[in-house]
């Protein structure tokens, strides 16, 4: 869950956090865990433990659940986010969770349950802790954009730059089309199915582009689809409805934005017939002034500030557990 030179994307999240949480005040020390198989984890614990010895620090933030395996014991009081895969599993081409997936949910149980407190980017999510104890020492921190990043910019100016013709009619899919869990091939279906109303219509697929040029991709687009089969967020949707590009997504993920943003996302059944009528309809609206569609507690400064509180709450329960001398 940190960005590296062999995956500059993963997990940019971190990082941007990282950045606001020092803007309130805050001291923030990332120990990178690095890339590779899962054994890097217990080969990072003796580096977590010294960085815990020199830095002192008052909370231990993990970052996805298989993250944990790199603490050591610790009397300092650790918070765990969770992301989405550590939680639901990873499928494979077949649609069956991985085995090594598999684990890793059993691993992040664990992860929670050795954590003073914990933190879901969905309800959803949070409901895949298998006790009603886990669940209820676990806050739901929604994944949160930076609104003077992911903001609404000229639709013309962001087509010439991109060279995406101005009459295209351009459905963005702005994840991994390689992971069988993003279903690419479910949006390809409903945008085939869509050209029978608009001929012009066609799906992007926009990978690896640089995480500071996103704004411009979505800029460039007409709306956004999500058909994924499991979902942290996700983070895109987020910053496609702050950029002021509607959405049509399937169920899943952060479901509280249907309700929460009416008029930017549009929620579908898995099915291409019921995706293309969503697109549809939506790309017949009136044209309108771009303007973002993301409610401002979703920005990013709001959610940094809903993670203090409770990392303030595990210092409290931490001192409280510790009997008196």
């Amino acid at each position: 869950m940190h960005p590296s030179s062999a995956f500059p994307l993963r997990g940019l999240v971190v990082p941007r956090l990282a950045a606001a949480l020092r803007q309130l005040g805050h001291r923030v020390e990332l120990v990178e865990l690095g890339v590779g198989g899962p054994g890097r984890y217990l080969r990072s614990r003796r580096r977590v433990a010294e960085a815990i010895r020199v830095v002192a620090p008052d909370v231990i933030h993990v970052h996805f659940g298989y993250s944990g395996l790199a603490v050591p014991r610790t009397s300092v009081p650790i918070v765990t986010t969770f992301n989405g895969d550590d939680l639901t599993g990873t499928p494979s081409a077949s649609g069956r969770l991985t085995w090594k997936s598999r684990l890793g949910i059993l691993v992040s149980q664990h992860t929670a349950w050795r954590s003073t407190r914990c933190i879901a980017v969905s309800h959803t999510l949070r409901e895949r802790l298998w006790t009603r104890a886990l669940r209820a020492k676990t806050e739901v921190v929604r994944d949160a954009v930076d609104p003077s990043l992911f903001r609404p910019l000229p639709r013309k100016e962001a087509r010439d730059r991109l060279g995406v013709p101005e009459d295209a009619v351009v459905i963005i899919f702005p994840h991994s089309a390689w992971e069988p869990r993003k279903r690419v091939w479910l949006a390809e279906k409903a945008v085939a199915q869509l050209n029978e109303w608009i001929p012009k219509a066609r799906l992007w697929v926009v990978n690896d582009r640089p995480a500071d040029e996103m704004p411009w991709y979505y800029a460039a687009a007409d709306v956004m689809i999500v058909t994924s089969m499991f979902e942290g967020g996700p983070t895109a949707t987020k910053e496609a409805l702050s950029c002021g590009i509607p959405v049509v997504s399937v169920s899943v993920g952060d479901t509280q934005l249907f309700a929460d943003s009416p008029e930017g996302i549009v929620c579908a059944d898995a099915q291409p017939s019921a995706l293309s009528v969503a697109l549809r309809d939506v790309l017949r609206r009136p044209a309108r002034e771009r303007t973002s569609y993301l409610p401002a507690r979703l920005s990013l400064p709001e959610a940094a500030r809903a993670i203090v509180r409770v990392y303030r709450d595990a210092l409290a329960r931490s001192r409280a557990a510790v009997p008196e001398q």
